[in-house]
This record gives structure tokens, C-alpha cells and sequence, in this order.
């Protein structure tokens, strides 16, 4: 669970400015990018306005609340297509649900285009863009990242950061993206 995750736990609501959600599940070797994204962005980045960044993995079907929100929401995930290791996609709302078969299954308990084709049932519709990387290895039961998408991981979090800023959130690094301590502080309890 993420920081901001205790907050939501305890009924403070949403904070302002934007949510990010990291999908994905680390113990797929590169399935779990998008988790490890979003810890990169809360333990090395502060955000003005405030935003909110979820482990989208841990929390399951409860993720559909934050897509039935008037919020604006930033998904990290691995994105399974045909292109190079490490392309990095940003992708609307309405050009993810349009890929449809395109996108091949992944190992989520639930996956981001479920939630926008739910979230109109439940009277939202969120302002959401995915920003996801092609993944070399989701198959393998190992926690960590491949060592060639280790490589683009800054870039990839870079990316994130971008879409931030684009969304008027003003973004400060206050300590070095590694990846080696975000992975270590995730599956600390991973055996």
C-alpha cells in the first residue's frame, strides 16, 4: 500500500490534482513496470497540487473507484504489443478501449480497459490517459524487471512525469530514480 493509499483507507477522499495507478504484478518479472513506476513517482517525486498514487495491484476490483471519479487519472502498466522491448505508449481513454483484441491478456486481476467499460455503468467516466511500456518478459515467475527493460525504466518514469506535467501538475525529483531500491522495498515480503 502507498501513502497515499492509507489516506484513501482512512475516508480523507481523494487529494486534489491527479491519481496515478500502477498496474501490473511484480512477481511477473516485467508485468510489474507499472507498480514499479508509481513507487518511483511517490518516493522520489513531490507533486503541487497534491496527487494521489495507488498500487492499482493490491487493491484488485476496489480499483473501479477512482475510475468512476471526476479525477484526472494517470495508469502505468506494461502494454503487451507488437513493437520493440521499451516502446513507450500514451494512450487515451478512448484510443485503449479501441485497441480491444489488439492488446493480448496479461497476468492483472484487472485490467484498465475493464475498468473504463465498466466505469460509464457506474456514472463515471474518467479523464484517464495510460502510460505504458512494452514488456520483454511477463511469463517468468520472478520479481524485478528484465535487464533490458531495467534499462528504459527511467525513461519510462520520465514519461510519467511528462504526462504530469502536461496535466498542470508541477513536478520536483527529490531524490534519484533507482530502481534496485524500489523493487527491494516492494517485495520485501515476496518470498
Amino acid at each position: 500500500m502507498f501513502a497515499d493509499d492509507a489516506r484513501r483507507s482512512a475516508n480523507l477522499g481523494p487529494t486534489p490534482g491527479a491519481v496515478v495507478i500502477g498496474m501490473g504484478n511484480i512477481l511477473y518479472h516485467d508485468e510489474g513496470v507499472g507498480v514499479y513506476g508509481a513507487r518511483a513517482l511517490d518516493t522520489c517525486f513531490r507533486f503541487e497540487p497534491e496527487i494521489e498514487i495507488v498500487d492499482g495491484a493490491s487493491l484488485g476490483f476496489g480499483v473501479i473507484s477512482y475510475f468512476v471519479q471526476p479525477t484526472s487519472v494517470v495508469v502505468l502498466d506494461a502494454i503487451a504489443a507488437d513493437a520493440p522491448t521499451g516502446t513507450i505508449y500514451r494512450l487515451p481513454a478512448r484510443e485503449l478501449c479501441n485497441l480491444g483484441s489488439d492488446l493480448r491478456p496479461t497476468a492483472h486481476e484487472v485490467d484498465p480497459i475493464q475498468m473504463l467499460k465498466l466505469a460509464p455503468a457506474l456514472g463515471g467516466e474518467p479523464d484517464m490517459v495510460l502510460v505504458g511500456i512494452v514488456p520483454e518478459n511477463t511469463s517468468e515467475l520472478c520479481v524485478g524487471l528484465t535487464l533490458t527493460l531495467a534499462a528504459q525504466f527511467n525513461r519510462y518514469v520520465g514519461a510519467a512525469v511528462d504526462e504530469l506535467r502536461d496535466r498542470g501538475i508541477t513536478v520536483e525529483q527529490v531524490a534519484p530514480v533507482a530502481l534496485e531500491h524500489v523493487v527491494a522495498s516492494l517485495s520485501s515480503g515476496v518470498r
